[in-house]
Parts: C-alpha cells; structure tokens; sequence
C-alpha cells in the first residue's frame, strides 16, 4: 500500500485572544481524492517556547490540537471550570470526529508540557482510517482575555497509508465523515450507578454475598428444554409460551434470602436463541424454495 509522509508547520509571532478568552488557529491540507487513507502516525513537536505577552503574574494558557477529517467545531463545554474559566473546548478525543488530539499546557521560560491521545506508543502504529481528500490541523488557546501569546511554533508529522476505493464506498465514507463532523454542543452520555444496582442487577443470585439455600429445578414441561433428561425415552412436550414463561421466570428476581423453589435460576437464561428471548423472527422460516415447475425444492 503507498505510503505518504506530510510535514507540516504553523508559526506565528503572535496570538491574540478574544474577549471570552479563545484563539482558533485552522490550517488544511489537501490529500488525492479518491482513496482511503489509514492515518499510521503522528507526532507533534514544539519548535519554540512560547512567549506571553502580559503581566508575570497571569495564568499560563492551556491549548487543544486536533486532527480531523473536517475542521473542529467549539462545543459549549467546559475546559476548566475554576477561575479562570476556560470554555469552548473541542471534543473529547474519543469522538468519531478526532484522528488526533493532544492537550498542551504553556509553562513559563519552557518548552509546554504535552498529553497526547493516542498515546505516543500507539499513535506510532496508528490505524484510523478517513475517506476525505482533506486533513485539518485544529488548535484551540485558551487563557486570559485580550491577552497575547507570541512565538508560536510547531511542527507536525504524519504517515498516511492511501488506497484507492470504488466511488460507492469513498461516498458513504465521505458521507459518514461528514455526520461524524457535526458534533453536539454538550455531552451527558454517562449513567450513573449505585452499589447497590450493581449487585442486584448484573448478578441477582449474589446480590448480599453467600450461595442460596437451595436450587430445586422441576424436570418437567418447560424445564427439560434446558436439562439433559429423559435421555431414553420420548421427550415430553411443550408450547413456546412456556418456554417464554420460563425465561421470563429466570429474568426476575426473587429474595435474596429465599430458595429458588419452582422458579428457574437466573442462569437458565444464558445461551437461548432470539426467537424465545424476543418472539419470532420472522413469520415463516425458513422460506419455502420453490422449482420453476411449483414444486418445494427445499424447507
């Protein structure tokens, strides 16, 4: 597969930031179209030691590099929280969005300190992969209002692997990349848990610790569709609503203290097909094969 290796810069003698504290810094760079490109490798280098422009005593400013497909939109999220406010930041790195991310923090008479995503051992072997025929270099400052930063000055390096696509699938991977690209202004996607919910609902049997008094199982109807019973004689019969009201009986939960009785243990569940879990499939399956002549050619 051919292989690409785009250097690139961004040097500038002086950052100003706006009124709510942000500077955007955007560079493109143009790629072949056509082709889907497998980002190898990054790595970021800082040239200089940046310069702040203000009173000795001023909060040192933290900044966002992004690589992307498509240039990075500021959400409505914090970066920090505390005094001074930093807003606007970009997605979190784990976003479809972000190839690479990495978060800087300048440090007075030194070179920044710098938090990468991947990290620096995995974004050596890098595997993310984009359709589009551009790459964005994305730098977000974040610091004191009206304040300026000078001597600015970093170097980027990137190995792309290119193959060439069929127009149908570098569209939808355009397509797709595009979607990815509009990101949501605020994020809430964590649930949050209790001890208690963790024990009860991921293993009910062991909600409060010990073994229950007893597992009593009936051998009949329902049940011997899950024991290996009745090995020598005919197998007793049952319907599908009782093979559903006994997964249904093994999905609920009884009192921790209590033997399971008639009901069925919560691990009669594990390993049933989807139809018994969530009704048929399909109305008739397998479809019935018909020859060109009418006759069933296969069931």
């Amino acid at each position: 597969m051919p292989v690409s290796i785009i250097k690139e810069t961004i040097e500038l003698d002086t950052v100003t930031l706006d009124s709510d504290g942000n500077g955007f810094i955007q560079k493109r760079i143009n790629l072949e179209q056509g082709f889907q490109h497998v980002l190898r490798q990054v790595d970021v280098f800082e040239d200089a030691i940046p310069f702040l422009r203000g009173a000795a005593g001023d909060e040192q400013a933290n900044y966002e590099i992004i690589v992307s497909p498509y240039p990075q939109i500021p959400t409505n999220m914090f970066y920090r929280e505390n005094v001074p406010v930093q807003l606007n930041r970009y997605p979190c790195a784990g976003d479809d969005s972000v190839l690479f991310k990495a978060n800087v923090r300048l440090r007075s008479l030194l070179h920044s300190e710098i938090r990468q995503f991947p990290s620096e051992q995995i974004a050596a072997r890098n595997l993310s992969l984009f359709y589009t025929d551009h790459l964005y270099i994305n730098i977000h400052f974040m610091g004191i209002e009206n304040l300026d930063y000078g001597n600015i000055a970093l170097s980027f390096m990137m190995v792309l692997e290119n193959k060439k696509v069929n127009s149908l699938t570098h569209s939808i991977g355009v397509l797709a990349e595009s979607h990815d690209a509009m990101c949501a202004q605020l994020m809430s996607n964590g649930h949050m848990m209790t001890i208690n919910q963790l024990k009860g609902n991921v293993f009910p049997m062991w909600r409060y610790g010990g073994i229950r008094p007893e597992h009593t199982l009936t051998p009949i109807a329902a049940n011997a569709y899950f024991l290996p019973i009745n090995t020598r004689d005919a197998e007793s019969m049952t319907t599908t609503p009782g093979i559903r009201q006994a997964v249904a009986d093994a999905r609920s939960m009884s009192p921790f203290d209590s033997a399971f009785g008639d009901k069925r243990p919560d691990w009669l569940k594990d390993h049933l097909n989807s139809g018994i879990v969530s009704g048929a499939v399909r109305d008739q399956w397998p479809p019935i094969k018909h020859a060109d002549n009418g006759n069933v050619r296969m069931l």
